[in-house]
């Protein structure tokens, strides 16, 4: 059980930098090109995934942190959002 913290905490380093990216990338999208929701979350996997699979070469851990990296930009952009509703709603 605590190796397999140990092997999530040795993934961070690769996926902080391209949360960033996912996340520029995305409100960049939605802002400029006016692109719905749905489709930006498709955008977001596919470039994750091919990132991923650049630098890392094509295996299932690149894949699985393709994954994690993707959703951990899609569910924070989603938080920060539905944060900023709730303090426009106050």
């Amino acid at each position: 059980m605590l190796s397999e913290v140990k092997a999530f905490y040795k993934l961070f380093p690769q996926i902080l930098p391209v949360w960033i990216i996912l996340n520029i990338l995305g409100n960049t999208i939605k802002i400029t090109f006016h692109v719905d929701s749905k489709y930006i979350v498709w955008i977001l996997l596919f470039t994750s995934v091919v990132i991923f699979f650049i630098f890392f070469k094509v295996s299932f851990e690149s894949l699985f942190v393709a994954l994690v990296t993707f959703s951990f930009s899609v569910s924070s952009y989603d938080l920060v959002k539905y944060y900023g509703m709730i303090r426009k709603k106050k």
